[in-house]
């Protein structure tokens, strides 16, 4: 078999879930004696993943002189070898009947009109049923990504999906007393609630400043990551916890492996996910995860979440007001940590080579 994969998905994002679950699925490839090969690869990328990856070990392509932010949209066009297989970064697809098209659905927010807006949100929906159609096997993330797909695509075979879920990265709990490699300025014996990602549309994260308007004013907000912050949600966050909160945009995994280790919880405030990184890492660094009982997040935390119905203040402040005993709080965190230890990228990555397998056969066997 030779399998190839499209890189594009690269170029949309310097970072994010889907080109962190698209680096190690590569990196679990690359090293798994498949004969693999490289379309769209950009060796200076600005993505923090891709800057990762060694292109000179394998045959990289380039599709075509289109700029990948237009070609990223349309099928491949890049003919390739005969009972070859084809997985996309991103919701690309093949023409080619004599090729084997494998595709990840992650979500469907734009479905559900919870992402970008039109036109953004119109080329996404449309690319994702063309893929759909055209996929002879399809990867969903979670179950319950599995039953969006078959709830917007009824007509679809469910024996041509299959569930794999994403590993948890190099995430780890540590000596608290023995840090190294950490220059945030902020003080980590304090009391603080992790908040980690993108902070628009069904993250919630309005939500979470007004729980913590409701804790104690010992209790500070570390918010990680996401899009860049503009006035409307600085002038909120002085409003509602003036002087409680810390910023940090850009941070290193071992950074925010650190804050996870030394958080009291982690607040994890969206109303939907395909699956959800940050409860997975905080849960294998030993932190407690606060978040909702909606879409994949019951499949990641288990019985180790402390969960709310619905993205609610009161009800957030009161699943973390129990963490206030310890006796409670460590045996979270012990349930977090056999709840993570289902979620390797070994295991994500084998199923993945099981599946084009069985795939590759169904179609070139029969």
């Amino acid at each position: 078999m030779q399998v190839f994969f499209d890189n594009s998905v690269f170029s949309i994002q310097k970072a994010g879930g889907v080109s962190a679950y698209w680096y190690e699925l590569l990196s679990g490839m690359c090293n798994s004696g498949l004969s693999i090969g490289f379309l769209n690869a950009r060796p200076q990328s600005d993505n923090i993943f891709e800057n990762k990856i060694d292109y000179n070990r394998f045959p990289c392509i380039k599709e075509s002189r289109i700029p990948l932010k237009y070609l990223r949209y349309l099928p491949l066009r890049y003919a390739l070898p005969n009972a070859a297989i084809f997985h996309g970064g991103y919701l690309r697809v093949s023409p080619q009947k004599d090729i084997l098209n494998i595709l990840t659905v992650h979500d469907f927010a734009h479905e559900r009109k919870l992402a970008s807006k039109f036109p953004r949100g119109l080329a996404n929906t449309m690319q994702k049923a063309y893929a759909i159609r055209r996929a002879d096997g399809i990867i969903c993330i979670s179950n319950s990504t599995r039953e969006e797909l078959l709830h917007f695509f009824p007509d679809i075979n469910p024996a041509k999906i299959k569930v794999i879920h994403h590993g948890i990265g190099n995430f780890c709990r540590i000596n608290k007393q023995q840090i190294l490699g950490f220059s945030l300025d902020i003080d980590l014996q304090e009391n603080f609630v992790l908040y980690v990602g993108a902070r628009r549309n069904y993250k919630n994260f309005y939500t979470a400043v007004k729980t913590m308007e409701l804790l104690p004013r010992s209790f500070r907000l570390v918010a990680v990551g996401g899009e860049p912050w503009d006035k409307k949600e600085m002038e909120m966050m002085n409003e509602k916890i003036p002087g409680r909160y810390y910023i940090f945009q850009t941070i290193s995994q071992n950074e925010l492996n650190i804050l996870y280790n030394h958080a009291f919880c982690l607040l994890y405030t969206s109303a939907y996910e395909g699956f959800g990184f940050p409860p997975g890492e905080a849960m294998k660094a030993g932190c407690p995860v606060v978040t909702t009982n909606m879409t994949s997040m019951p499949e990641v935390v288990g019985k180790a979440g402390l969960m709310a119905d619905r993205p609610d203040p009161l009800l957030f402040a009161e699943k973390i007001s129990l963490l206030e005993n310890e006796t409670f709080r460590q045996a979270q965190i012990e349930q977090g940590l056999q709840q993570v230890q289902q979620f390797t990228w070994s295991k994500s990555v084998q199923e993945t080579i099981n599946f084009y397998k069985d795939c590759w056969n169904l179609k070139f066997s029969t």
